[in-house]
């Protein structure tokens, strides 16, 4: 199964904000339990409210970890399985997604094709983002510099390799990775990365008298961008840590040395059937016919 074979161990988390996701995450441990392997249930910490090592430290003697959510829920969750190079499995809730693998009603049947080894490792690659030459980050869909405050947009200067690539006056700039590429960089205009990929995309939104090209970037680059004297902006990462930049930040992106695994049951052509569908390309009953002849 590329690197995951029966596993034994596994952790299964869910988004308790999420309706029916703690419901199906339960189900999910009994499935797990009775097929004579170990099941650890939890909530997906909250940061803000609770630690998270008693998380981690479970995810640091699984085999898998499932989560049961939205694209969000299992964003947050691959955060610490990087970290301890767990691979994870998405279930989400009723939601549109690109993260999960299989719906909430598919996933006992999809489980247990996975505990019986049946399935690929699909591997993803992080960004790496410093500000001011403080501590990393890591993201695995995008870093994201915008305006801190409504009806103000912001300048940034982006630099590649230390060419001045452009001056941006704009809502915001997207460094995204290939996961990211179908997330918001994908909202304002960017392309669409194989998932695989270890190239970048960055993009400006909605910039103010400049053209507002996409550009897909070696993963081998080092993109910096400086908050320009006289603004002030706030970075996201992965939409999930915010933190304000002052007039004059500097934001070193570059490639991430963590990787998020994920488990698919589906070949890889399965990555650009679910664009299909997931995006509405394929409306016509027409098309569909003359594609299936």
């Amino acid at each position: 199964m590329n690197g995951l074979t029966s596993p034994q161990r596994i952790v299964i988390c869910f988004n308790p904000a999420i309706n029916g996701a703690a419901e199906t995450a339960n189900e999910l441990a009994i499935q797990v339990s009775k097929s004579d392997r170990e099941a650890w249930l939890s909530a997906l910490p909250d940061p803000s409210k609770q630690p998270a090592e008693d998380f981690r430290r479970e995810l640091e003697r699984a085999d898998l970890l499932v989560c049961v959510g939205g694209d969000g829920t299992v964003l947050h969750a691959s955060e610490h399985a990087a970290i301890t190079g767990t691979p994870v499995f998405g279930v989400r809730m009723g939601r549109l997604g690109f993260l999960s693998e299989v719906t909430g009603e598919e996933a006992a049947d999809a489980l247990d094709s996975v505990l019986h080894g049946v399935g690929r490792i699909e591997r993803r690659s992080t960004v790496r983002s410093e500000v001011n030459g403080g501590s990393p980050s890591f993201a695995l869909n995008d870093v994201v510099i915008g305006r801190a405050s409504l009806g103000r947009t912001i300048s940034v200067g982006a630099r590649v390799d230390n060419v001045l690539l452009a001056e941006y006056r704009a809502d915001a700039v997207v460094v995204a990775t290939a996961t990211g590429s179908t997330g918001y960089a994908l909202s304002v205009g960017g392309p669409i990365l194989p998932p695989e990929s270890d190239e970048v995309i960055l993009v400006p939104v909605a910039p103010h008298l400049t053209r507002a090209n996409a550009l897909v970037l070696s993963p081998n680059c080092e993109i910096d961008l400086y908050v320009e004297r006289g603004f002030e902006a706030v970075m996201t990462v992965d939409g999930l840590r915010e933190r304000p930049l002052d007039s004059g930040s500097r934001v070193v992106v570059s490639h991430g040395e963590l990787v998020v695994d994920f488990v698919r049951i589906g070949g890889p052509n399965q990555f650009y059937a679910n664009i299909a569908e997931r995006l509405g390309w394929l409306r016509s009953d027409h098309v569909l016919d003359t594609l299936e002849d």
